[in-house]
């Protein structure tokens, strides 16, 4: 998608009526999400690719009979569960669907738990604070299935007595993938299959948002800290000069911060710092390769301290192909055009200034410009 003409949809009201301005403003939108989401479950066959597809009906009924993370959702982001049903009643779309949607990473561990041969090297996040005239960075690639390409969105959550404006990047229908508010407060979030996971867990959708809803970095830490975690996440916060690295899952959180790299960090798809490893960490461990060439990539482009980091500097680390066969930035597999699984579909740049700012590109940052989005008022 060309970034100009991402849709920008501004959500105010209650949560419910959030959730009904999104599902109707991208109705079209979301009813082609769920489809290419429900035929996407079947592409991955058991055990083995090309083997028999799933029945994604068959499938998800699993999934959410086994699973229990309504009870977390409410417990710790009611707001959000009444945006999600708002999302569903403006959509036309069956809540279950809907849910579905936001549970994208805690689908992915539990297909792997079922036998399906899932993606699990996706993303790649950085943090740099105090660079070219004293602005911090932070942002990251968002790697997805190519079936989310053509519904991304942008969504202008309007601020309420209890929480600043937010900027969030999402596909039509969930709410939200990774974002900045206007109290210079970002949030970065890359898979990490490896680690344990939690059924009655918190995911991670529900998180980024939560987290986006923090007047501080030092409020969202502690949010962090306080929740169980369905899946295995590293987070970037992020605010002026201060950039705070967690390796989270159902289990624990460990802070990882490299002397090395004196502030700034950089993560990709495998543990640096946590150690809580789970039952499906041994279906991952082949597919390392591509997640370390990434993180090398990224560390080399943006981590050499004798130099500061400009803007054009971090747009060319994004869009990086310093390995051929594992970019950060990745285009459509033009052998699987249908389901390419190392896909990016976004990628975000918080430039935490005052006033802060979003550059975001809709799509592969070697091959999608960035369009700059600012905050409707300061905080």
């Amino acid at each position: 998608m060309k970034s100009a003409k991402l849709p920008v949809i501004e959500l105010s009201g209650t949560p419910r009526e959030r959730g009904r301005i999104y599902g109707e403003s991208a109705k079209p939108l979301i009813a082609q999400v769920v489809e290419a989401w429900r035929e996407n479950l079947g592409n991955f066959g058991k055990n083995n690719v090309g083997t028999k597809p799933i029945d994604p009906n068959s499938y998800l009924d699993q999934f959410l009979a086994q699973t229990d993370y309504l009870t977390a959702i409410e417990k710790w982001t009611p707001d959000l569960l009444e945006e999600v049903k708002g999302i569903a009643e403006g959509s036309g779309q069956a809540f279950e669907n809907i849910l579905g949607l936001q549970l994208m990473d805690e689908e992915w561990i539990f297909g792997l738990r079922y036998g399906l041969n899932k993606p699990t090297t996706k993303c790649t996040a950085f943090g740099v604070p105090n660079q070219t005239n004293g602005i911090s960075y932070a942002g990251q690639n968002m790697d997805l299935g190519s079936w989310v390409e053509g519904s991304q969105v942008l969504l202008r959550v309007m601020p309420t007595d209890d929480s600043p404006e937010a900027l969030v990047f999402a596909f039509a229908g969930i709410i939200g993938l990774n974002g900045l508010n206007a109290n210079s407060l970002g949030i970065t979030c890359n898979v990490l299959p490896q680690l344990n996971y939690a059924t009655d867990g918190l995911p991670v959708s529900f998180i980024v948002r939560s987290i986006l809803q923090r007047q501080s970095i030092d409020e969202a830490e502690q949010f962090l800290r306080s929740i169980k975690h369905a899946s295995g996440q590293n987070y970037i916060l992020s605010s002026p000069g201060d950039m705070r690295c967690f390796e989270s899952c159902g289990t624990s959180v460990v802070r990882y911060a490299p002397e090395k790299y004196q502030g700034r960090v950089f993560h990709t798809n495998h543990p640096l710092a946590n150690q809580d490893r789970s039952d499906v960490s041994h279906l991952v461990t082949g597919r390392i390769k591509n997640s370390e060439a990434r993180l090398t990539s990224i560390c080399g482009r943006l981590g050499d301290l004798s130099r500061l980091v400009t803007l054009n500097d971090i747009k060319a680390a994004l869009a990086a192909h310093d390995d051929p066969d594992n970019p950060v930035s990745r285009r459509v597999d033009p052998n699987n055009i249908s389901n390419s699984i190392g896909y990016t579909a976004g990628a975000s740049i918080y430039e935490l200034d005052n006033p802060p700012r979003l550059h975001l590109a809709a799509g592969p940052p070697c091959e999608t410009d960035f369009e700059c989005f600012e905050f409707s008022a300061a905080p």
